[in-house]
């Protein structure tokens, strides 16, 4: 019996030992992790990250959290010993700012913010103008009737770079089509950026575009509607809308997180960075309904793309009117 039993444990498989968890992350969330592409591709970077990463970090999250409980929010994680904490609002800087101050030991990122921030906080600036700008050939391509309508949510620097190059991508080819510009004054109504995309469709547009945080998901909500072209932004929003999504501008912000993930785990953050994303980062034009989209226009968006990153086409860049 015992020899049997000796045999049995030498045929066990060594056990794994339990690796020590090098960093705690934590993310907070305005919306839903789910349809909404600005948290969604977030919430993707912290699901690829633990992937990568293994039991090595310790991630936790919340979602659906005010902006007024954002820094309510971020002190109890910095409390909790949280090494890293996302405060993934753009209208929370001040939030993030101020936890930052108190503790000086934790690092604090701040996706999409702008100066000046505290030594021991980071940003994610997306480059958003580049497939921003792809974006908009297509859009000036593909209207019928020289009629563009943009909803957006809170005029910031990346939504506003973002429009702006849009709408330069499309004057770029079709200088003869009006572009309509809706600034619902709100990241999270969904009802806002649907009333306002319908307005924008009742107007005449056929070609509708949105990106942001909740109300996009009623801007593609209306186009659907309305059987009207839809072009999105942030993430891919072909799964939700996918007869009527030509195309989404992607932010890499899913890359971002895993990137700033491994620079702390590493030890590799640099104090007061702003780390940018653009197409030489992950960012692109992420095609949907590529059956209706002419060959040729495909491959001049592609080429302009492939232009981009060899820097010989500069998109123009303005982050405020």
């Amino acid at each position: 019996m015992i020899a049997a039993v000796g045999i049995y444990l030498s045929m066990q498989p060594s056990p794994t030992p339990v690796q020590e968890v090098k960093l705690k992350v934590a993310a907070i969330f305005d919306t839903f992790v789910k349809e909404d592409q600005w948290n969604e591709t977030a919430y993707a970077g912290l699901l690829k990250a633990k992937e990568k990463y293994g039991d090595k970090i310790k991630i936790d999250y919340m979602e659906k959290v005010s902006l007024a409980d954002y820094e309510r929010v971020a002190r109890d994680y910095a409390k909790a010993g949280y090494d890293l904490i996302f405060v993934h609002a753009t209208p929370a800087g001040e939030a993030a700012k101020s936890v930052a101050r108190d503790y000086p030991d934790r690092w604090i990122v701040w996706t999409d913010g702008w100066p000046p921030i505290e030594k021991n906080m980071v940003v994610i600036t997306p480059l958003a103008h580049e497939a921003s700008y792809l974006a908009g050939v297509l859009a000036g391509r593909m209207t019928k009737v020289n009629k563009i309508g943009v909803v957006g949510g809170m005029n910031v620097p990346s939504t506003y770079r973002s429009y702006y190059a849009f709408e330069q991508g499309v004057k770029a080819v079709n200088p003869n089509v009006e572009v309509r510009v809706t600034w619902v004054g709100t990241f999270v109504d969904i009802g806002k950026g649907y009333d306002a995309a319908i307005a924008l469709l009742d107007w005449g547009a056929d070609v509708i575009c949105g990106n942001g945080d909740s109300q996009n998901v009623g801007v593609r909500t209306a186009a659907m509607a309305r059987k009207a072209w839809y072009i999105g932004g942030v993430g891919d929003e072909h799964p939700y809308a996918p007869s009527e999504t030509l195309a989404s501008a992607s932010w890499a912000i899913d890359s971002a997180f895993v990137d700033i993930i491994g620079l702390a785990l590493e030890g590799k953050l640099e104090q007061g960075k702003f780390y940018e994303y653009g197409l030489a980062k992950g960012a692109d034009l992420i095609w949907g309904r590529t059956d209706v989209i002419p060959a040729n226009v495909k491959a001049e968006i592609e080429d302009m793309r492939k232009q981009i990153l060899d820097g010989k086409l500069v998109v123009p860049r303005k982050d405020s009117p």
